[in-house]
């Protein structure tokens, strides 16, 4: 992570499984020269393939992809840098898996195949309320009764759960928390430091779940993800999370050996997606 920090204007986490997987920049929003992003795999255990005119896992122009081959499930690191000194950071990209590794079949350990709702819920500290819990698929805040989140909690029966969860707290600069588990509080409590930012991620063991997700920012619209790993940052960089509902959903194995929405056919509609990155959500 220190080297897309150090070398890019924006750095993101992405988990990636076994298997071979195509990096696609899809498209880039803003006006101007696009955005460059390099895919830094730190991890041996990732190889990069780059396409002919680019080298080091740099993707320049929307249309650019590179091939990943990962020999076991580990993060890579998205690093962002603009492409104009006021540039914008505003860019789409997707991991389409080609073939999955077969250990994706074997049995997890110490982890359920399948997680019902009923065992796993959350904790917000919302700002004038305290703590409040909420259950999977239900909002805390939310559109019909927004309020600034300060923190997050997992709350599991049995001391697990498949996620863990990553907060990005409103400080000056705004920082990300560690990656958390059941029983372990991301945030702060009456520092008035409300979250702008907040990443899920399944464990990664877990298999033939995703998680579906949606957050609320003051001042903006409801933004919806899905996935092995979701991320929400403040399109401004201050305005609060004022809302999440968090839940997750089972998969199935389509015939190539990805994976797809068992309520949805269209398998593609489902692939691991790369965050829209923002130039305001500093580290």
């Amino acid at each position: 992570m220190a080297e897309a920090e150090d070398r890019f204007d924006r750095g993101s986490t992405l988990t990636v499984v076994p298997g071979l997987h195509i990096f696609r920049y899809v498209s880039f929003q803003g006006v101007g020269v696009p955005a460059v992003a390099r895919l830094i795999a730190a991890d041996n255990a990732v190889s990069l393939l780059d396409m002919p005119g680019r080298d080091g896992g740099m993707l320049q122009h929307p249309g650019d992809c590179l091939v990943l081959r990962a020999d076991r499930a580990c993060d890579v690191v998205v690093g962002l840098r603009r492409g104009a000194p006021n540039g914008s950071l505003d860019a789409t990209f997707r991991l389409e898996p080609i073939v999955m590794a077969e250990e994706r079949q074997i049995a997890p350990v110490a982890a359920p195949a399948s997680v019902s709702p009923a065992p796993l819920s959350f904790l917000a500290h919302v700002a004038n309320q305290g703590d409040t819990p909420f259950d999977q698929e239900a909002w805390v805040g939310g559109p019909e009764a927004p309020g600034a989140i300060e923190g997050l909690q997992i709350v599991a029966a049995g001391g697990y759960a498949p996620v863990e969860l990553q907060v990005l707290v409103g400080s000056r600069p705004p920082r990300w928390s560690e990656w958390v588990s059941v029983g372990q509080y991301a945030g702060t409590r009456g520092h008035g430091l409300s979250l702008v930012g907040v990443r899920l991620r399944l464990r990664p063991e877990v298999v033939g779940l995703e998680i579906v997700a949606e957050a609320l920012f003051l001042g903006a619209l409801v933004a919806s993800q899905r996935g092995r790993q979701v991320e929400f940052v403040s399109g401004s960089g201050v305005d609060p999370l004022v809302g999440v509902k968090i839940g997750l959903q089972a998969v199935r194995e389509t015939s190539v050996g990805g994976v797809a929405s068992a309520s949805d056919t269209q398998a593609r509609d489902r692939e691991p997606r790369v965050r829209v990155f923002r130039a305001s959500a500093a580290r």
